[in-house]
């Protein structure tokens, strides 16, 4: 369905990257210990796979890829209504004050790491530990709020594209300078799989607009422009920031923490660790040797051992290692991988764990194609918004998180939207319409009119 969805919901499938390479890789690794195993789960400590565990967590990725597919379906994208955005192609007041704000946040940023001593990257500095004993106040604000600061970029990015100019490539610079701090800092993969996943989401807008043919022709680009965007640049761009990837993975596993075995080490948080708590659940289901959902219940919500973070795995880690070793591990600031769609599953039951994910794949799937359609409209707050908000849902699919939906802001983000979509009206739309925008019409169709 991957496939399809990459050839037939290209939107859909970029708007929801940072879900689907999540689960999709997953589902990989799941297929390599029901193959292989059983396999020994070093942080579990006992065996795991050798069953046919993965059909059941195949239908719970499926669920959330039909609601996000049914969603973007193209008959209710064309109905989308689209303004006048063919004002111009300058950047505007609200892209330039974002181009000085980022600026002058990753200039401060830098300048904060480089003051306080060496670079994490050079001296063999774990990333951990420079974040907790070493870096300056900055440095947990973009790990804090980096998916809205990526969004923001990608919006600026696409902007003048969706109005007939370019892309904005000074938006671009900055993303790659926010990676290249990542780097520096210590980090090996996670952080820019996340930040580019939320770069990249407001790319949707253009499939979007290309789609009901009224994507305006780009201008007439420069040489070097032309070749980094042709498809030999992409691939030549993507294995050089997969080589990069790499480098960084194996820099850390052997320089920095020095393991004696990295190979297994790779092996162990790729292959075992990220499926080694479903397996356990999938095992168990209809045995009735885990607690229930009762006391599931209890330790989400009502009783958890530490209440401002992931309580589905602490309650995953409860019921596999125990309450002695879940305690240590949380203080020392570890957790399980893992979370989605076991949490369900011991949660709801087995009979209703899959009607569940599928409630929460089309809640998630909706708040997507409103941060892309705002994107398409010039809605710039409601699509940051609508962003904001989505971000807490993944945390479902991410690491199975549920008790974000108890948390006040949560719902203070929820009214906000609201709010935004309310007053927020299209660019272009005419005062007298009472936030009303006219229609697009279809541009001429050109090989430029095509080309995003």
């Amino acid at each position: 369905m991957l496939c399809w969805m990459l050839r037939c919901r290209t939107a859909a499938a970029i708007a929801a990257a940072f879900i689907l390479f999540s689960l999709v890789t997953r589902t990989l690794s799941l297929a390599f210990v029901d193959l292989a195993g059983p396999v020994y789960a070093d942080e579990l400590e006992a065996m795991v796979g050798g069953g046919p565990s993965m059909p059941l967590f195949a239908c719970s990725v499926l669920v959330f890829m039909a609601g996000v597919s049914y969603v973007f379906r193209p008959s209710r994208i064309q109905q989308v209504p689209l303004p006048a955005l063919r004002s111009g192609a300058r950047r505007g007041g609200f892209g330039t004050a974002s181009l000085f704000m980022v600026s002058g946040f990753t200039i401060a940023l830098y300048g904060d790491m480089l003051m306080r001593g060496p670079v994490p990257l050079f001296a063999g500095i774990d990333r951990i530990e420079y974040g907790q004993m070493m870096a300056g106040p900055l440095h947990p604000v973009v790990f804090e709020y980096g998916f809205l600061l990526a969004g923001l970029l990608g919006i600026n990015f696409v902007r003048s594209r969706l109005v007939g100019g370019d892309f904005d490539f000074a938006f671009l610079w900055l993303f790659l300078c926010l990676l290249a701090y990542f780097a520096l800092t210590g980090h090996r993969f996670s952080a820019f799989y996340s930040f580019t996943s939320f770069f990249a989401l407001p790319v949707a807008a253009l499939l979007v607009l290309r789609s009901r043919g009224v994507l305006p022709p780009h201008p007439r680009r420069g040489r070097l422009v032309e070749m980094a965007l042709s498809r030999t640049g992409r691939v030549i761009m993507l294995s050089l920031l997969g080589s990069a990837m790499a480098g960084l993975v194996l820099n850390s596993v052997i320089n920095v923490r020095e393991y004696d075995d990295p190979l297994r080490l790779i092996m162990q948080r790729t292959m075992v660790q990220p499926v080694e708590l479903w397996w356990m659940t999938w095992k168990d289901i209809g045995v009735g040797s885990h607690p229930g959902p009762a006391a599931m219940w209890n330790s989400l919500f009502v009783n958890p051992i530490d209440p401002a973070r992931n309580t589905s795995i602490q309650a995953l880690m409860l019921i596999n290692i125990g309450d002695d070793r879940t305690r240590e591990l949380l203080a020392m600031g570890n957790q399980y991988a893992g979370g989605y769609p076991e949490v369900l599953f011991e949660l709801f039951g087995p009979y209703l764990a899959l009607p569940v994910a599928a409630a929460f794949g089309l809640v998630t799937a909706l708040l997507l194609r409103l941060v892309v359609t705002a994107t398409c409209q010039g809605r710039v707050f409601t699509a940051l918004l609508a962003l904001y908000v989505y971000f807490g849902f993944s945390l479902l699919y991410i690491g199975g998180m549920l008790n974000f939906l108890l948390a006040w802001t949560f719902w203070l983000k929820l009214l906000a939207l609201a709010v935004a979509c309310a007053i927020e009206r299209p660019h272009g739309a005419r005062a007298s319409g009472a936030g009303r925008s006219r229609t697009l019409r279809p541009v001429a169709s050109s090989t430029s009119a095509q080309t995003p």
